[in-house]
C-alpha cells in the first residue's frame, strides 16, 4: 500500500493527463515489483526455517505416521511429532527420546538406533564416509537422546563401525526387520 498510495498521488499532483491505460500499466507494474518481492521475502524465511532445520545435510523417507508401531519403539506423542518434524526437515521442539535399552543396562543402544536411522535417511547410513559420519554425530546429538541423557559422542565412531560391520554380517537382522514392521515399511 506504501508504494501504491505516492504512484496515485502523482497522478493526480502532476498536471499532465493519463490515460486509463498508462494508469493501469503502472499499477500492475507496481503489483508484479510487490509479488517479487513477497516471492523473494517468503523464500528468504523458508531457506532460514530449513536452515535452522538442523537435519546436517539428509533427506528422509515419507513415513505413514499412523501406521507406527508407539509402543515398540517407546514413543510419546511428542516423539512422533519431533519424528515427523525432522522427516519433513522442520525445526524440533524437543529431542526424539530412545528408550530401547541394551543387554549391557547402560543408558541407550546406539546400534538400535543406527538400524532406526538406516531406515528413515534416504539411501541409508550404511558404508558412510567420515565426513558424513560427522554429520550422522551431529544429526544424533541434536534430535536424539536416550531416555533423557546425552549420547555419548566418544563411542559414536566406534559403535557405528560395529554396527555397520554387523549388518553386513546379518547381525542385526532380527533388529531390522522388527523396526520396519514397527515402522510400517516391511
Amino acid at each position: 500500500m506504501i508504494s501504491f498510495i505516492p504512484l496515485t498521488l502523482l497522478f493526480f499532483i502532476s498536471g499532465k493527463r493519463y490515460t486509463w491505460i498508462q494508469i493501469s500499466a503502472y499499477y500492475i507494474f507496481q503489483f508484479l515489483l510487490l509479488l517479487i518481492a513477497l516471492v523473494f521475502v517468503i523464500g528468504w524465511f523458508k531457506a532460514k526455517e530449513m536452515d535452522n532445520s538442523d537435519v546436517e545435510g539428509f533427506s528422509f523417507v515419507q513415513l505413514s505416521f499412523k501406521k507406527i508401531d508407539n509402543e515398540y519403539f517407546g514413543f510419546d506423542d511428542s516423539d512422533l511429532e519431533n519424528l515427523e518434524l525432522l522427516t519433513k526437515l522442520l525445526p524440533y521442539k524437543q529431542r526424539i527420546v530412545i528408550r530401547e535399552v541394551p543387554k549391557n543396562k547402560q543408558s541407550g543402544n546406539l546400534r538400535f538406533l543406527f538400524s532406526f536411522l538406516d531406515y528413515i535417511i534416504e539411501d541409508g547410513i550404511q558404508g558412510l564416509g567420515k565426513e558424513s559420519r560427522d554429520s550422522l554425530s551431529k544429526l544424533v546429538q541434536k534430535r536424539f537422546t536416550f531416555d533423557g541423557s546425552e549420547i555419548n559422542e566418544n563411542t559414536f565412531a566406534s559403535s557405528y563401525s560395529k554396527w555397520s560391520q554387523k549388518t553386513k554380517e546379518w547381525d542385526y537382522d532380527d533388529t531390522r526387520k522388527a523396526i520396519a514392521k514397527a515402522l510400517g515399511i516391511s
